[in-house]
């Protein structure tokens, strides 16, 4: 009994490896298994009472995905189900919160936020800008505005930290005064805007100039 015990363990130890290593090859971290969200979210109790409390009605044809999107979101952001359309944006977004933080660059273990936010552009609006906060401070592609009543969803938020460079690191804007940013603690999260931190820093914002803004202006 005891052998086939410990045939058993190494049995399970070899597939775990292996699965292991396989998900280290893989440069996205979309893994999920809708059952598990759903549990852990205990969307089976209570998806249909919050829809009708709130009286909302989702669009049509919404993948499942997209409805675990427009719930979490909703409930992080403090906003209604049916603000929550934009689900290219929080798919990509979802998939790396909590990465730890990093200097520099954009890989599968850490990120740094400039080169996360133009990754996250070129996937959401397959337009490519500048890597880091200066250069998209710079860019042509970003018009660039102060008044914070005037920020929308996926605007840019500039902040300067020292006198070294004007302009020191990116956020982005989501909704109801929560922004998508980097703790060296927590990695990448969604923080208050209102918090003094960023209050102190801020410089300016910046919304990306899509191709249908061009034509009209």
């Amino acid at each position: 009994m005891k052998k086939i015990l410990v045939v058993l363990l190494l049995i399970f130890f070899f597939v775990m490896s292996c699965r292991s290593r396989y998900y280290k090859d893989i440069p996205f971290k979309l893994v999920y298994n809708q059952q598990d969200i759903e549990r852990s979210l205990n969307v089976h109790k209570y998806k249909y009472s919050i829809l009708d409390t709130l009286n909302q009605e989702y669009e049509m044809n919404l993948t499942d995905r997209e409805v675990y999107l427009k719930e979490k979101y909703s409930i992080v952001l403090g906003v209604k189900p049916q603000e929550i359309k934009n689900y290219k944006f929080y798919d990509f977004i979802d998939q790396w919160l909590g990465t730890k933080y990093s200097s520099e660059g954009f890989t599968r273990d850490s990120l740094n936020m400039a080169p996360f936010v133009s990754a996250l552009y070129q996937y959401t609006y397959k337009i490519k800008l500048p890597s880091n906060a200066m250069g998209m401070f710079k860019s042509n592609q970003i018009s660039l505005f102060t008044g914070r009543k005037y920020l929308e969803e996926g605007d840019i938020l500039f902040f300067r930290y020292g006198k070294d460079s004007p302009v020191s690191d990116v956020a982005v804007y989501l909704k109801n005064n929560r922004v998508l940013t980097t703790s060296k603690r927590d990695g990448l999260i969604i923080s208050d805007f209102n918090n003094d931190y960023f209050q102190l820093r801020y410089i300016s914002a910046g919304r990306l100039i899509l191709p249908e803004d061009k034509e009209s202006n």
